[in-house]
């Protein structure tokens, strides 16, 4: 149930992050740190009171400061209205998002604004009734979370549109808008580039260690034994975020009983959690713990702080298993490392199991979809279409150390300085027998919230395997 505290901390978010395209400097996941001391609600009358204060704070702060910031509150051209587009922090790292925006905003009579947010505060933001205000164009991962606006009437249907313009239909590999499908109708074109999950590994602490970098678990295993040794941590993990510890459990499953297992959970079939092989896949995610592989501040440690990707760059980890977007954190955080010593695999196959070692877990792309009740619905589609298969866009995602989701990517790379990156992320989803969407964005958001609860404490050695499948089964 969405209590008043939780709407008017949602609105907040919003303002700061609409806000925050503005005004400089402000980190990434401002609003997460905002919401999360509002979480910590010591009474509700205080609690409101000081969400009110923010809000007339910030509307001063942004009336007075934002001229001499080079803050526009009103569009240097005439505009009928506002397309509001919500996404991720990260589409910052796309100059040809802006670049597209601008270009769009000079030719039509309606405006784009963007608004970015960080990931924890944006799935808050979307949780529960829709948001009020609301986006007209917004970022989703497929699966649930665009299941459920469609449902809901929020995910305007773009098949009809993407067919009658081939530009964009014909050079977007079909595995990438599967994603975006329900029911068979097209409700998102990919903003991203593809996102498998894979092995990285910094190859000068392999090298000083004589190690190959893992292509089996058996290998994986004897990694984690040569580093623990040496007062390596083995694995990077950012467990305080909880959806990296995930990503192990996900693929175990896949490798061990092959992508029908998840494919049947996320369908909801009787006894579907409780297939052998996600028994076996949590019994080896323990055993990692329990062999020492994550280190002993696995569960403090964060991702979206930066953490985990400077313990690999730093040589304090060997290891990190991530989405593809890694080597783009690395490339802005250190280039001389990402260039010179950041490798990667693919996530190691397991022997005996029936899983095919080229399917793939990770996101096939995060999707922009138009809200169907928005009132610029036809503009909103019309800058789809405009955008995500121009060479702007699909150049930018490439400068970003993205991998654009298009059929013929070559052309793209020459003397590019991330081709090797590049050809190996798209060759691996080019080839992907099976690409399964992360579980806490598949499933439905309150099955997810459970998996990552049961999740935490299987990794915190909380509860046993047979204990995690016990509680999934009886998730509704």
């Amino acid at each position: 149930m969405t209590t008043d505290d939780d709407m008017l901390a949602r609105r907040l978010a919003v303002t700061l992050a609409q806000a925050a395209t503005a005004l400089p400097g402000a980190p990434a996941d401002a609003v997460g740190t905002v919401r999360r001391r509002f979480a910590r609600r010591r009474r509700r009358v205080r609690m409101l009171t000081g969400a009110a204060a923010a809000l007339v704070a910030l509307a001063t702060v942004v009336a007075v400061a934002g001229p001499r910031l080079g803050l526009r509150t009103t569009p240097a051209t005439p505009h009928t209205g506002i397309i509001h587009l919500w996404t991720l922090g990260t589409a910052d790292r796309n100059p040809g998002l802006r670049d597209r925006i601008g270009a769009f905003n000079d030719r039509s009579d309606v405006s784009v604004q963007l608004s970015t947010f960080g990931n924890d505060a944006y799935k808050r933001v979307m949780a529960g009734p829709w948001p009020d205000p609301a986006p007209d164009v917004y970022e989703n991962w497929g699966g649930a979370s665009l299941t459920e606006p469609v449902r809901a009437g929020h995910a305007t249907d773009l098949t009809d549109a993407v067919a009658a313009h081939p530009e964009v239909a014909d050079v977007l590999l079909p595995c990438v808008l599967a994603g975006a499908r329900v029911d068979n109708l097209l409700y998102g074109l990919p903003m991203t580039g593809v996102q498998p999950v894979v092995l990285f590994y910094n190859k000068k602490v392999f090298a000083d260690a004589s190690l190959d970098p893992p292509r089996t678990y058996a290998e994986l295993l004897t990694a984690v034994d040569t580093f623990r040794d040496k007062d390596i941590t083995p694995i990077a993990l950012g467990g305080s975020e909880r959806w990296p510890a995930l990503m192990y459990l996900a693929y175990l499953t896949d490798r061990i009983g092959g992508a029908g297992v998840f494919a049947d959970i996320a369908a909801g079939r009787p006894g579907a959690w409780r297939d052998p092989a996600l028994k076996q896949a949590a019994t080896l995610v323990r055993d990692l713990v329990n062999r020492g592989a994550f280190g002993p501040a696995a569960d403090v440690m964060g991702y979206e702080s930066g953490a985990a990707s400077q313990a690999l760059a730093a040589g304090q980890a060997a290891m990190q298993v991530m989405g593809s977007w890694e080597y783009g954190n690395q490339l802005r955080a250190d280039s001389a490392f990402a260039t010179r010593d950041l490798g990667w695999v693919p996530f190691p196959r397991v022997a005996g199991g029936i899983g095919d070692p080229a399917a793939l877990v990770g996101v096939p792309a995060n999707y922009l979809t138009v809200d169907a009740q928005s009132p610029y619905r036809t503009e909103a589609v019309d800058f789809l279409l405009r955008t995500v298969t121009s060479d702007a866009y699909l150049d930018g995602l490439l400068e970003a150390g993205e991998v654009p989701a298009v059929r013929d990517l070559e052309p793209r790379l020459a003397a590019h300085p991330h081709a090797d990156f590049a050809r190996f992320t798209h060759r691996l989803a080019a080839d992907a027998p099976t690409f399964t969407l992360v579980w806490d964005q598949a499933l439905p958001s309150g099955v997810a919230g459970e998996l990552l609860d049961q999740t935490e404490r299987l990794f915190r050695l909380e509860i046993t395997p047979d204990q995690f499948v016990a509680a999934m089964a009886a998730t509704r």
